[in-house]
């Protein structure tokens, strides 16, 4: 077992600048999710983030990352 750290980031864009927010930014708006999750080894990084996000509607359509630790 491997403990995974999930990075969900909306892209929100800031007017003023026409980019999408930095991670403090996003915080500020709700637009960024952080979660470590347990998983099985080996795992399917695509079925993963799938079944993440069906167990998280609020977060489809986000941006993912995944990290090992």
């Amino acid at each position: 077992m491997k403990n995974i750290k999930v990075v969900a980031r909306d892209e929100i864009i800031n007017p003023e600048t026409m980019q999408v927010y930095d991670d403090n930014g996003l915080r500020a708006l709700n637009g960024y999710h952080e979660e470590i999750v347990p998983v099985d080894e080996p795992y399917d990084m695509d079925a993963f983030v799938q079944k993440y996000e069906e167990d998280h509607p609020e977060l489809k359509g986000w941006i993912f990352q995944l990290f090992e630790l």
